[in-house]
């Protein structure tokens, strides 16, 4: 074989090789369509995997995108791979300024992504069948309800007791004072973002407070044997006695329409007294010695001057009782 012929079969060889080659090549290729926010593309690729295709194409996918494929699946012949872009929009949301990403279509389809609902809707500011486009301004006003609760200290109260045993003006505690606690459930009413209206629901006292008791040691007060301080502003020594509302005390026999009445219209009971009125004024608040917490109510032909009457409800008490001198506090209103 001549040196032309073997330079001639070698090229022969040589191009069958390069066509065998580009043939396997051709089969190993696949097509796959993209759909990028609705731009169709159609590629051939030899690539393998969902990834390494998007990377041969320069096709970058960030993390607000939504793609139809996981980016491990095989890439195969025919395959559609959709991509939905995030579009970047200045939102005001009842106030508050963000830089919001969407895949919705229109503003309509941008309130449903984020869930709110038409009927809440107070203003926007653009059309809800608006096309969404990249950077536009959108403003919206939502009116929300909700109940919401708080918690609510109970300030505890300071009570001065007023005693005659303690010096006058020491003061002694006598109960640490402390503070209860509430909770408060409000329904609070917000149009865009500011409130606007709020009423109390309800009210649930978790923990009472507990006063603060001082006792303070004061001039002109008695201990009642009720176990009360009484403070009065003038002391009588009378002469006392007793009565019943009796025929035999009052010449008013039961069934008598004044039976048991008193001269300024009360019913008597004990701590109702009988005085002298140029002594010791109708309606005067008393604490009487051995007795207890008196009113005038009542007047009586003797009971005359510094004279008084107490009484009591059967004639055996009050026969018991007699006569005797006791102190006379005139109470202060």
């Amino acid at each position: 074989m001549g040196h032309k012929t073997r330079t001639l079969f070698f090229i022969m060889v040589m191009f069958l090789l390069c066509s065998s080659s580009a043939t396997a090549y051709q089969l190993m290729l696949k097509e796959v369509t993209v759909i990028d926010n609705d731009k169709v593309y159609l590629y051939k690729t030899p690539k393998t995997t969902v990834e390494t295709f998007l990377q041969e194409q320069s096709i970058v996918i960030d993390s607000k995108d939504e793609i139809n494929v996981a980016m491990n699946d095989n890439i195969v012949e025919g395959m559609t791979i959709k991509i939905i872009r995030a579009v970047p929009i200045q939102l005001v949301l009842d106030g508050r300024e963000e830089e919001a990403y969407t895949k919705a279509k229109t503003v309509k389809d941008f309130l449903k992504e984020k869930k709110i609902d038409e009927e809440n809707l107070v203003s926007i500011s653009s059309s809800l069948d608006e096309i969404i486009s990249p950077h536009m301004e959108l403003e919206i006003k939502t009116r929300k309800v909700e109940t919401i609760t708080e918690e609510s200290v109970i300030p505890y109260e300071t009570e001065l007791q007023e005693t005659p045993h303690l010096p006058v003006g020491e003061k002694k505690l006598v109960q640490e004072g402390k503070d209860g606690l509430k909770k408060i459930s409000y329904r609070v009413e917000y149009i865009g973002g500011e409130e606007v209206n709020r009423e109390i629901i309800s009210e649930v006292i978790v923990e009472e407070a507990q006063k603060e008791i001082i006792k303070v040691g004061a001039e002109n007060v008695i201990e009642g044997k009720d176990g009360k301080i009484y403070k009065y502003k003038k002391v009588l020594t009378m002469s006392a006695t007793a009565y019943t509302a009796s025929y035999e005390d009052t010449g008013k026999a039961p069934g008598h329409p004044a039976f048991g009445i008193t001269y300024t219209g009360t019913r008597a009971r004990v701590g109702t007294v009988a005085v002298d009125p140029n002594v010791i004024p109708l309606g005067t608040k008393l604490y009487i010695e051995g007795y207890g917490y008196a009113v005038a109510e009542d007047i009586g032909g003797a009971i005359k001057g510094n004279k008084i009457d107490l009484y009591y409800n059967t004639l055996e008490e009050a026969r018991n009782f007699g006569r005797k001198q006791l102190k006379v506090y005139i109470l202060v209103e």
